[in-house]
């Protein structure tokens, strides 16, 4: 397939750019407290920009140190200071024909009084905190608003100074200027609220304001919300497409050169960084409304991970940008591959949310950045090269096929050692694989799909339906051998009923070895991976009970993830008690016991206990004499997630000597 649309210019403003590919804001703290990009930064949006991104949106830059800072290592356009940092900035991305752009930015409420020392209360439009992080609010007075509006301008200008193609203002997500755009935020009554013309003045006047100190030409975007989503939950009073179309159109009377849609409030932050259940393109429609509406150029995001999906949409002209975030982290390259046609070498993002949960972890005190799931590289960039081609033929082993050995696997055979990789089951994936089988988790498997074809061009040895020994893997005179073997279900032998022919682990059923519908069926245990099982049984056609000892459902999980993950167990009709321990199996029923100490019987069929995964690392004594053997990811811990296999999984194949 050819990508015409995704490779052909487009023209922002008075600006070109070489494709239809933007990466979009993201705070991914690899910078510093000053506000300056550090050389980490910019090697981070570089290797971005060679990777064939046209259009770079930096993230979130506070233009107030008083009260507008939102994250600890968040990048700076408050004063002179950081401008030569921007520069720098500016001069690695052009070196590759990219333009960037800087997204100056206010969080509103939506930040934390311990990031503002200097004040005691967050602002915002109307004396209200934040409904996700509550801290004391007041609104800002309209002489505070003007003042704010100068402080955006004066942003705009040292962007300019330090050769920054234009500026973004983010209207959106929640924060400050959306706090003024919506009917659900703003309950003022003076000129900067009361009608949807009065919402907008702030926005416009800072439009005016960036326009009057760098000039008319100098170009704009505005990130906008399409819809805050609200109504889903029985919220009145949000931003609707309708209202967004309206602040679209006015935008380019302002004089705006592009529009960047993306959709969302904090109060419905799943619809701004989607967990991996919502499909590629579930609102890219509500872009496709604005797009109509406005003759400037309008991007969105929308979960694209796909380049035959992108290029579909710009072809069928439903928008004339892709935007697009995590793909970015996930793969630098995304774009050069897609243009080049080769989107099976791409590293797809698994909206897993690794990286917004560990951005979130040090958003208050910095000290490391976000990671990616499947992309050890990500903001470590300046500490890892391309891999040394040393392996020089050395033989290793690699045992077991989930994401620590399909990782380790493909860094050694970069290396150009001799890799053969044994897997007992009859697929690659282990533990992932089976976390892509529940409904909606397909992307799960992004990363085995890449990694076959990686291991396939690379020449690695793959023994599916075997099981390795230490005999066999002793035959074969290894240099090296990385035990990746991986984890198997807990089956508590103290439970009464525990080996009852009812009786069955999530792998039976996610890996296909037992199907059954029309049943009743009693989950037990609600984590994630009994979460996911329960939902994969119910659209079975089974009617699913899912209980657990904890007092809530995904207990110790990402919250973003649990909030979707029980949103959708409540959507398919899957019971859920959490609170209830597990007493005894029967042949027709389960026994529990709730937290009030009544026992309760839960009529069922089938019993699948989720209680969790055990180490199996049976070869590790057995090939203790050998230099050189690695024990990774779940078969040296259990119950790791899949970075805590891919990462241990890459330094260790990178760093083999």
């Amino acid at each position: 397939m050819s990508f015409e649309c995704i490779s052909a210019k487009g023209v922002i403003g008075n600006l070109e750019t070489k494709n239809r590919l933007v990466m979009a804001a993201m705070g991914v703290g690899i910078g510093d407290p000053s506000g300056k990009a550090t050389d980490e930064f910019i090697r981070f949006y570089a290797d971005r920009a060679k990777g064939g991104a046209g259009l770079i949106f930096t993230e979130i830059v506070r233009v107030n140190e008083v009260h507008g800072v939102c994250e600890y290592d968040q990048l700076s356009l408050a004063d002179d200071s950081t401008i030569e940092s921007f520069q720098k900035l500016a001069d690695a991305v052009h070196e590759y024909d990219t333009k960037i752009f800087a997204q100056l930015h206010h969080p509103g409420r939506e930040t934390h009084l311990a990031l503002n020392p200097k004040v005691n209360q967050l602002v915002s439009s109307s004396p209200y905190p934040s409904i996700v992080a509550p801290e004391p609010t007041r609104a800002l007075t309209a002489e505070e608003v003007e003042e704010l509006v100068k402080d955006f301008a004066a942003a705009a200008v040292r962007a300019k100074k330090a050769g920054m193609d234009g500026v973004e203002i983010h209207a959106g997500h929640g924060y400050l200027v959306h706090q003024f755009l919506s009917g659900a935020d703003n309950m003022r009554t003076d000129k900067y609220g009361g009608n949807a013309q009065n919402r907008r003045r702030f926005l416009m006047e800072i439009i005016a304001a960036i326009q009057k100190e760098c000039g008319v030409d100098y170009p704009i975007s505005v990130r906008l919300s399409s819809s805050e989503f609200l109504d889903t939950i029985g919220i009145k009073g949000g931003i609707t497409v309708e209202q967004t179309i309206e602040t679209a159109v006015e935008c380019e009377k302002a004089g705006v050169a592009f529009i960047n849609v993306s959709s969302g409030t904090h109060f419905t932050g799943n619809t701004i960084v989607e967990p991996t259940s919502y499909e590629q393109g579930w609102k890219i429609d509500l872009a496709a409304e604005i797009c109509k509406n406005v003759a400037i150029p309008v991007g969105a995001t929308s979960v694209i991970r796909d380049p035959e999906y992108a290029e579909h949409i710009l072809a069928e002209g439903k928008i004339d940008y892709i935007v697009m975030g995590r793909s970015w982290l996930a793969d630098p390259e995304w774009g050069k591959k897609a243009i080049e046609g080769r989107s099976r070498d791409i590293r797809k993002c698994l909206g897993c949310m690794y990286c917004f949960e560990t951005a979130g972890n040090n958003i208050m005190t910095g000290g490391s950045h976000a990671f990616c799931a499947v992309n050890p590289y990500m903001g470590e960039e300046t500490k890892y090269g391309e891999p040394s081609k040393d392996g020089n033929g050395r033989k290793v082993v690699v045992v077991g096929a989930g994401p620590a050995g399909l990782e380790a696997a493909m860094i050694l055979a970069q290396r150009e050692f001799d890799v053969t990789l044994v897997e007992k089951e009859d697929h690659l994936g282990g533990q992932m694989y089976l976390a892509s089988q529940p409904p909606h988790k397909g992307k799960m498997g992004n990363f085995i799909t890449y990694a076959a074809k990686q291991l396939k061009d690379l020449g690695v040895d793959i023994r599916l339906n075997t099981t390795a020994t230490a005999e066999t893997i002793r035959a074969m005179k290894p240099y090296a051998v990385f035990l990746t073997t991986g984890s198997e279900a807990i089956r508590p032998a103290s439970i009464p009923g525990i080996q009852g022919d009812n009786v069955f682990v999530p792998a039976d059923i996610l890996s296909h070895k037992v199907w059954f519908s029309g049943k009743k069926v009693v989950v037990v245990g609600a984590g994630l991976t009994g979460m996911e099982t329960a939902k994969f049984l119910q659209e079975a056609g089974n009617e699913v009970t899912d209980i657990d000892m904890a007092d809530a459902c995904g207990f110790g999980a990402f919250p973003l993830i649990v909030m979707d993950e029980t949103a959708s167990m409540a959507g398919m009709g899957i019971r859920t008690c959490p609170g209830h321990r597990l007493v005894e199996i029967r042949k027709d029923s389960v026994l529990a016991e709730d937290n009030a100490g009544i026992r309760v019987e839960f009529p069922c069929d089938i019993v699948i206990m989720s209680l969790g995964v055990k180490s199996v690392n049976r070869l590790q004594d057995e090939l203790a004499d050998l230099e050189h053997v690695f024990t990774i990811g779940d078969s040296q811990k259990s119950g790791q997630r899949i970075p805590q296999a891919i990462h241990p999984a890459f330094k260790a194949a990178y760093g083999l000597q």
